[in-house]
């Protein structure tokens, strides 16, 4: 039985709308088809999925980067690939993240960071001034794979099978692994704009990861206005620097003396980028009370980092399984 044409393109529209929408994309994102309007109306349904984000977003910013060809490369990631040849990775998760908790404003976060992204210049193409020393900070971050950004799996055969080697690409996103789900990115002065780090930020002020890490490090401890314990009781809270309250993770003077102020071993989170929390894993009621705390800010932040506790053990934090 013969169907007319236009039946079989209405019955397979929609797988073929499915399949785009379900991973990666090899061909870019149209901006030119970006509607201002019925895009922040789409953004707006609570019912979003995490795919029809990304595929938003991707549209967005491609509207917003007309010299970039903007991919949709998986589930809340996104790839620009730049004018000189660079390609640079876009991570959602906190975008997302925070949004979820109030679709009737998230085309303005959404557009909020797009804005700061272009402030950044990371997108431009153009040859990047370097970023001032001394003002690079780290910033705690949280949905960050391992390889998020940095680089791809490439795979050769040879005479002895498949051999598979991580390549890393020259323009991304500086990460950094902490524990679990927690990294650590870097923020800085470039031209007047702060931006994120890149690979090719590091190459012209000359640092290395450990390097950078240090001195990113040394920059918060000179800045923070001071340390205050809000509560009397555990949970202590630490409030330095608004949202690189986090970043105090990273002290390992500071909690090298804090150890002492616990009782057992030393049990922190950073909720959001403003919330330190920590007590000792012998403190009666302690740790269940910082886990009331951790969700309490997660339910209410809208700069929600991770809700994982983590234990200090040997001078490294790691992820505290209890």
């Amino acid at each position: 039985m013969k169907y007319p044409t236009s039946f079989v393109l209405l019955a397979v529209l929609p797988a073929i709308v499915l399949l785009a929408l379900a991973g990666c994309s090899r061909d870019p994102v149209d901006g030119q088809l970006y509607n201002p309007i019925g895009w922040g109306k789409r953004m707006k349904d609570p019912s979003l999925s995490k795919t029809e984000f990304t595929r938003l977003y991707a549209l967005a910013t491609s509207a917003r980067f007309r010299g970039c060809q903007v991919f949709v490369a998986g589930r809340l990631q996104i790839t620009l690939k730049l004018d000189d040849g660079g390609e640079l990775k876009v991570p959602l998760d906190a975008v997302w993240a925070e949004t979820v908790k109030d679709p009737a404003n998230r085309p303005e976060t959404c557009r909020r960071h797009i804005d700061e992204f272009a402030a950044s210049k990371a997108a431009s193409g153009a040859q990047a001034a370097r970023v001032k020393s001394g003002t690079i900070l780290p910033v705690i971050w949280s949905g960050l794979p391992p390889e998020s950004g940095s680089g791809k799996m490439v795979h050769t055969f040879t005479t002895n099978g498949m051999e598979s080697k991580f390549v890393p690409y020259t323009n991304q996103f500086v990460t950094e692994p902490l524990a679990a789900d927690i990294y650590i990115v870097y923020f800085g002065d470039r031209d007047g704009n702060g931006v994120f780090l890149t690979d090719a930020d590091c190459k012209l002020i000359h640092l290395d990861l450990p390097a950078l890490h240090k001195l990113a490090v040394e920059n918060l401890v000179d800045r923070v206005p001071g340390i205050i314990h809000r509560e009397p009781e555990p949970p202590f809270t630490i409030v330095a620097g608004g949202k690189y309250s986090a970043s105090l993770l990273l002290d390992d003077k500071l909690w090298d003396k804090e150890a002492s102020a616990v009782r057992g071993e030393l049990i922190a989170a950073a909720p959001a980028g403003n919330e330190l929390v920590y007590t000792g894993s012998a403190s009666l009621g302690g740790v269940e009370a910082l886990r009331k705390k951790v969700q309490q800010v997660a339910d209410s932040s809208r700069d929600m980092i991770s809700t994982t506790l983590l234990v200090r053990r040997n001078g490294k934090w790691e992820a505290f399984k209890n």
